[in-house]
């Protein structure tokens, strides 16, 4: 009886302990989460060797939790089926990933190729997961597979009842499936773009909303003589358009247009309105649709062959200055802020298979990664915030130069300023590992949520090869704000 009573005393000292370890970690004041769409590791890693980073980049430094995500959704529809089981089909298998048997009625095609391509995520059921917690079927913005909308269910609606400030900001229409997911928007379909974009609009929750769409310019940022009904569509329809840009909304945004309007709020030169509504003058993309030709040496025109060949538009602001403005809106808030910061056309570049802008944009992603990590490291530091880097799906099946005769062969890296060697093998979404990277409050949290390790991501990567569920990043940063146990 002694003995069972000591251990019973031990336990609970020790549960004791557990909890006031939970209640006295400091939580998160800010939390901020950057999706580079579309972009497994050889996204990422092209980027850093036509940068001359390989290994160098800010979240290769120590003091980074490294993992890798899985990124699958509950099931392959496009609609609510009414049955939450998870579809195991779909569920990543390290062994299918990794198969190389070649496919012999498809030259070119290898059965892990074969199953990553068939059993991706779109990426509104991806930021569902990471903004809810959630699975749930493709095409989905925090709507379940039971046709209910997940209402108070979203980290941005977290926030905002913890008092925090809430922001949303893409390289892509703001009322596309990333940035509409991550603010809290609900909708059983993505493809709703006008309604989504009105939702948002009218969100008790978001104080600031930043990326492309502006009806009034096209793709290379030159302004439409008369545009159509459906340029208005990402903005919520030619009368939503009206009134934000006669500052009549009811929800009182103020519309940022100008660049230089971005660069000196960024700076700091100018003070935040109290709702920002920020949609630089180009209609889909900040840079990856503008027009992609070039002059060759005898003035002919041709398709770029390196990154940057073709200038940027130089009247839209860099995915960096938005960033640094969408936080300087955001931390006037004494109970701090959570963002998104979506790098969104990375993911347009690979499903066109346009090897020199997926570098491009993801090293516009990176240099507004680098961006927040200064205002980071100046402003209260890693305890006061958490930063996580991800993206929500791999898109292309990118791989080495040949490989559509190798299967898996290594990105080549031919040096700083020059186009790594590489091959789009699809044109559509993989089910691979994406890179997981986090810093700063609650950061270490995700290493209770690993669910596996895949060996061969691994040697091939030289990472970790541990993964976390993509659902991981809603409880890290839902846990970070409350100051409660991962469950």
């Amino acid at each position: 009886m002694y003995f069972r009573k000591k251990i019973s005393f031990v336990f609970s000292v020790a549960i004791l302990f557990s909890v006031l370890a939970i209640s006295s970690a400091q939580a998160a004041k800010n939390v901020i989460v950057m999706i580079s769409d579309g972009a497994g590791y050889n996204s990422w890693l092209a980027a850093s060797m036509y940068q001359g980073k390989v290994g160098k980049q800010a979240y290769d430094r120590p003091g980074w939790v490294k993992l890798s995500c899985a990124t699958y959704p509950l099931n392959r529809k496009n609609k609510p089926t009414g049955n939450d089981e998870q579809d195991k089909a779909v569920a990543y298998d390290p062994f299918k990933a990794w198969d190389a048997s070649r496919i012999e009625s498809k030259p070119g095609e290898f059965a892990g190729y074969a199953y990553l391509k068939s059993t991706p995520t779109d990426s509104a059921a991806a930021a569902t997961a990471m903004a809810s917690g959630r699975k749930t079927y493709n095409t989905s913005i925090n709507w379940d597979n039971r046709n209910r909308p997940m209402i108070g269910a979203t980290i941005a609606e977290i926030a905002k009842s913890r008092s925090k400030s809430a922001g949303v900001v893409t390289s892509v229409p703001w009322s596309h499936a990333t940035p509409s997911g991550f603010g809290g928007a609900h909708n059983v379909s993505r493809n709703n773009l006008a309604e989504i974009a009105n939702e948002m609009l009218g969100a008790a929750w978001l104080d600031v909303i930043m990326g492309a769409g502006n009806p009034d310019f096209d793709a290379d940022g030159r302004p439409r003589k008369k545009p159509k009904p459906s340029d208005y569509t990402y903005v919520g329809g030619k009368k939503t358009w009206e009134l934000l840009k006669n500052d009549r909304h009811p929800a009182g945004w103020k519309l940022l247009e100008n660049k230089e309007d971005f660069e000196k709020l960024a700076e700091g030169n100018e003070p935040p309105p109290a709702k920002l509504l920020g949609i630089p003058q180009v209609a889909t993309t900040l840079q990856q649709k503008r027009a992609r030709v070039t002059l060759g040496s005898g003035g002919e025109k041709r398709p770029p062959v390196e990154p940057f060949e073709t200038p940027l538009t130089a009247s839209v602001p860099s995915l960096a200055a938005m960033s640094k403005a969408a936080i300087r809106a955001l931390e006037k808030n004494p109970n701090g802020f959570y963002l998104m910061i979506e790098g969104g056309a990375v993911d347009w570049a690979n499903h066109a298979n346009q090897p020199e802008r997926t570098i491009e944009e993801q090293v516009d992603f990176v240099q507004a990664v680098d961006a927040v990590v200064a205002w980071i490291e100046q402003n209260g530091g890693w305890d006061d915030t958490l930063l996580i880097l991800t993206a929500d799906h791999e898109c292309g099946n990118l791989w080495g130069p040949d490989s559509d005769k190798t299967p898996y062969q290594p990105l080549v890296d031919n040096g700083p300023g020059k186009m790594p060697g590489m091959k789009h093998n699809h044109a559509g979404h993989a089910n691979s590992l994406v890179p997981l990277y986090a810093r700063g409050a609650d950061a270490e949290r995700f290493k209770k949520l690993v669910k596996g390790k895949d060996e061969m991501a691994a040697a091939v990567w030289n990472i970790s090869g541990e993964y976390v569920d993509n659902t991981a990043v809603f409880r890290v940063m839902k846990a970070a704000m409350e100051r409660e146990a991962i469950r």
